[in-house]
């Protein structure tokens, strides 16, 4: 959702011509920083601030265009060029912290082991 709000963006600043060229050069780096962010690759902030800045070519959804290589094609060449394809779901299930507690409610907590300080 986020990517086509990025393109919706970029896109509808093609409807006032000499104005939105002029506007591109304000939005190039939030939208390069915005898609840096989701997706950690300076390929992309790199891409997306060439397309925004360059004139007329504003109609290239770029952010949805690495969203769907991410999330259907992440193992493809064009993904591992563009630095996608690196969260998939078995990358985020090892990422995960597991906390496996058991709990006994006749014993009482011992505060000193949770913080792992001693008073």
């Amino acid at each position: 959702l986020l990517c086509l709000v990025i393109d919706t963006i970029g896109t509808s600043s093609e409807l006032v011509p000499i104005l939105g060229e002029i506007t591109d050069v304000a939005w190039a780096p939030i939208a390069g920083f915005a898609l840096k962010s989701l997706y950690s690759s300076n390929v992309l902030f790199a891409l997306e601030f060439a397309e925004e800045i360059l004139p007329f070519t504003d109609v290239l959804p770029l952010a949805t265009i690495c969203w769907i290589i991410d999330t259907f094609y992440y193992d493809s060449d064009i993904a591992k060029a563009l630095g996608l394809g690196g969260r998939t779901i078995e990358t985020v299930i090892t990422d995960a912290v597991v906390i496996d507690v058991e709990s006994d409610k006749n014993k009482p907590v011992d505060d000193k082991k949770l913080t792992g300080k001693s008073n």
